[in-house]
């Protein structure tokens, strides 16, 4: 059974009659007829009565009836929804950062963002936040927010907006030896108390961008998962920490913590929006990175 049939079955019903579903549906009644028999023998069963000039469903009718209305409505809906989806006008956007430090921006971007796209539906796809590039190349996310560059051999296969640049510094204690320091050095980090966050360490900027290469161990190494608990720990002098600027810069008003650059400007980054090139990507993609061009990530620390 195809749709054109489900079509008749819907139009014979609502107008009564052949001629004038004919004329609904564009076809002569001879047309209409035929397929309407092609009907009747596959199921072997009459699907309308004629009485007079007026045609009534048989029970077998009204059954097909009930699923040409199920079937033709959802049909509508479908052919609806990506009609909006080629105009770029509503549709699901997934996206991930590979610092969960940064989703704390998102309600105020979307908020904005909304007024333009009410019909987009972001999501969040956490599980992408340690290899945001891996989910965007297995077709599972749609933008990545990240803080480097791929591969040289994998380039041509993103496209890449640059967002800003920010820097990652020393968080300690008010009292701490580093507080009244200009920048913190490398080695100093020898015999300190290093609280991070739930990681690999090769997903770890301090760990692979300062202390590796410049063969340093900290003292202690303590890693947890929430920003505000690492926070705590610093407040209460039972370590540092090493996290972004912006996003430390509200917790800087209790006057209990410090933050200190490290010397040489070691972990400074570009962070980028990142999708997959090609022609094809919904227009409110792209509007949502000129969005976060136009409001980055380092000005949401309210």
């Amino acid at each position: 059974m195809e749709i054109r049939h489900l079509r008749l079955i819907k139009t014979v019903a609502e107008e009564g009659n052949l001629t004038s579903a004919g004329r609904k549906l564009f076809l002569t009644q001879s047309a209409l007829s035929h397929q309407l028999r092609e009907m009747e023998e596959k199921f072997g069963t009459s699907l309308f009565q004629r009485i007079g000039k007026k045609m009534i469903l048989t029970q077998a009718g009204e059954r097909l009836l009930a699923t040409a209305k199920k079937v033709l409505t959802e049909l509508e809906k479908t052919e609806y929804d990506v009609k909006k989806l080629v105009s770029g006008e509503s549709g699901v956007l997934r996206i991930s950062t590979e610092c969960y430090t940064c989703y704390h921006w998102l309600p105020a971007l979307l908020k904005s963002y909304r007024r333009w796209f009410p019909n987009v539906d972001v999501q969040i796809v956490t599980e992408a936040t340690r290899q945001p590039i891996q989910f965007l190349l297995n077709g599972k996310l749609d933008l990545a927010i990240v803080s480097c560059l791929t591969r040289q051999d994998e380039a041509t296969r993103f496209k890449y907006a640059e967002l800003f640049t920010d820097e990652m510094v020393v968080v300690a204690h008010a009292g701490h030896r580093f507080a009244s320091q200009d920048y913190v050095y490398p080695e100093q980090l020898t015999d300190e108390h290093l609280i991070c966050y739930t990681a690999p360490t090769e997903f770890l900027d301090i760990f692979q961008r300062v202390l590796i290469p410049a063969g340093i161990t900290p003292g202690k190494v303590s890693k947890l998962q929430l920003t505000e608990a690492i926070i705590e720990m610093v407040k209460s002098d039972l370590g540092i920490t090493v996290i972004a600027n912006w996003a430390i810069k509200p917790y800087l008003r209790s006057k209990k913590l410090a933050a200190i650059p490290l010397a040489g400007h070691a972990l400074e980054r570009v962070w980028y929006a990142v999708t997959i090139n090609g022609d094809q990507q919904p227009r409110f993609v792209d509007c949502f990175v000129k969005h976060l061009q136009k409001r980055p990530l380092a000005k949401f620390d309210s």
